[in-house]
């Protein structure tokens, strides 16, 4: 009885996947890849103009001292991976958000601490670091901390290599979604900061991946199709992420692909503006809670940093996002989100 009750549960959860979920998943836990701990490919030259991201919250507070999920802990007593925080604590830790966040010139010295501290003690393809979504986020962080003027040492490009070359044989198919974009994301940053064959085998696949992955995301009405606010300004960064790492390596990318992706900017900026509250902060829809994406003005911003028109300010009336399913109603001060 118990193994028809577990037939029965795998079934009502296997028929709703797509089939490259289930071989994805398959894939994923059969397969044992090994690191590829060769050096580092040559730096493409940089010949673009890089803007200034939009920040997060500050999370490190001291060398050692870190704040995420409104819990401070101290490195040197947890260290990497102490199973007695939550996985999301530990996630964040590794994510480095910090090297983007607000002020985080004043802190470059703290962050090359931490990001040798991290290479010497998160051995590779081993523990919470290592997992693809992670992976994913630390290798954009590391590169935008560099493109902000922060000198590498030879043992920073050689670890990003391989974390980029772990990720490539890791993509989170199981899961579809934000994780597979970000995984794509990953890899078409270093594969523009890297040069050669390997990473233009990089570009290759993250292109192949958000050819398909930006039209299922990305709504007609300019809403994400999580249909939450806030998962909509972190894919607002992303789109305008993946617009400034293209621009700052002109001429490899196709001008054609680059204009695809920048094409849906502005239907994502009206529509996070249209899901904000008069303070100017996300609505709290399916998970949403503020400082967990840049707050949508500072992506406002980033987006004119990088050639965007100013956004139009939203006019009293009805406004019905169809595909999304939200809609706002406004008269002067009065505002209503549905």
């Amino acid at each position: 009885m118990q193994s028809l009750t577990s037939a029965l549960r795998l079934w009502h959860t296997v028929r709703h996947l797509k089939f490259v979920q289930i071989v994805g998943r398959v894939r994923f836990r059969l397969s044992r890849p090994t690191p590829d701990l060769r050096a580092a490919p040559a730096l493409r030259s940089f010949l673009g103009i890089w803007c200034e991201p939009a920040h997060r919250r500050q999370s490190l507070f001291s060398p050692t001292k870190f704040n995420f999920l409104n819990d401070e802990r101290d490195l040197s007593q947890h260290g990497f991976d102490d199973e007695s925080l939550p996985k999301l604590w530990r996630y964040n830790l590794h994510y480095f958000d910090d090297l983007t966040a607000q002020h985080a010139r004043e802190r470059s010295e703290w962050h090359r601490g931490f990001i040798e501290q991290w290479i010497n003690e998160n051995s590779p393809a081993r523990g919470t670091g290592w997992e693809p979504y992670p992976t994913s986020l630390r290798i954009v962080n590391w590169i935008k901390w560099i493109r902000a003027g922060n000198e590498p040492s030879e043992r920073m490009l050689n670890s990003l290599a391989v974390q980029t070359r772990w990720l490539a044989k890791r993509l989170e198919w199981h899961l579809l979604g934000n994780h597979l974009f970000i995984n794509a994301k990953a890899l078409l940053f270093a594969g523009l900061f890297f040069d050669g064959d390997e990473a233009r085998a990089w570009c290759a696949t993250a292109q192949r991946i958000l050819r398909v992955q930006i039209p299922e995301q990305i709504l007609a009405d300019g809403g994400q199709f999580e249909r939450s606010p806030m998962y909509h300004a972190l894919a607002l960064e992303d789109m305008l992420d993946l617009t400034n790492i293209m621009r700052a390596y002109p001429s490899v990318i196709d001008a054609s692909y680059a204009a695809t992706v920048a094409a849906r900017v502005d239907g994502m900026r009206r529509f996070l503006a249209a899901m904000c509250h008069p303070d100017g902060e996300v609505s709290f829809f399916n998970d949403s809670a503020i400082g967990v994406a840049p707050p949508p003005t500072d992506l406002d911003a980033y987006a004119q940093r990088l050639g965007f028109p100013a956004r139009a300010l939203l006019e009293d009336g009805v406004i019905h996002f169809a595909e999304s399913g939200y809609i706002r109603v406004q008269h002067g001060s009065m505002i209503a989100i549905l």
